[in-house]
């Protein structure tokens, strides 16, 4: 009896021990994984908020000019900030802060249409260069590029700003990538919501967007 029950502690112990390590490994794996809070929980910054770019869009069929503000990171490793809506590589994560019109706007502002606008023009293969973004020629050369923008926003048509409210906040997460024929293509696009946050008036919640692009 004496024999047996050591045998079978022995097994216990083996068991626990396989458990443990189990346990330990997956939780060294999540945390591996946990976003920065500051980047992504409430779409905001942890540098200083600038005009990242002065930028030409277009929207239905109209062109105009926009400051966009916020921050960016180029570069960076997936252990820093993990990719949100996809596990590829990131180049690089942009937060977007504010939105102003420079000179003729449309009347009324539509800021999904604003945003969705911005996100054409911040395509690599539309616009080789555009915030540092380029598609290497090397066939099967990728850039991917994640964008972050508030889901809650207040629009001063007077001022012509588009301005985040609350910590709502919509990822889009895009792949671009270098054709054998040379060509490049939007090879992934992923999209998601975190923080989700209820729009006290005057500010609007806004869908997460897909792109739609003037011709």
């Amino acid at each position: 009896m004496r024999l047996v029950n050591l045998k079978h502690l022995l097994h216990e112990s083996r068991g626990v021990q396989r458990h443990t390590m189990i346990c330990i490994a997956a939780l060294l794996l999540m945390f591996a994984f946990v976003p920065m809070r500051a980047d992504v929980d409430d779409c905001s910054c942890d540098t200083e908020i600038k005009v990242m770019a002065n930028l030409a869009i277009c929207i239905g069929g109209t062109n105009y000019v926009v400051d966009v503000y916020g921050c960016k990171r180029v570069g960076v490793a997936p252990t820093y900030l993990p990719a949100v809506c996809g596990p590829f590589l990131q180049n690089q994560y942009t937060n977007i802060t504010k939105v102003c019109f420079v000179g003729v706007r449309p009347i009324p502002i539509n800021p999904a249409a604003t945003f969705s606008a911005i996100l054409c023009a911040w395509d690599p293969c539309r616009t080789p260069g555009i915030m540092g973004a380029t598609v290497g020629i090397v066939p099967n050369s990728v850039y991917c590029w994640t964008i972050f923008y508030p889901k809650c926003v207040g629009v001063d048509n007077t001022t012509g700003c588009i301005v985040k409210c609350g910590d709502g906040c919509c990822i889009i997460a895009r792949q671009w990538t270098r054709q054998f024929d040379g060509t490049c293509l939007l090879t992934r696009s992923d999209k998601c919501t975190v923080a989700t946050t209820v729009c006290n008036d005057p500010c609007v919640q806004l869908d997460c967007v897909d792109p739609v692009c003037c011709n």
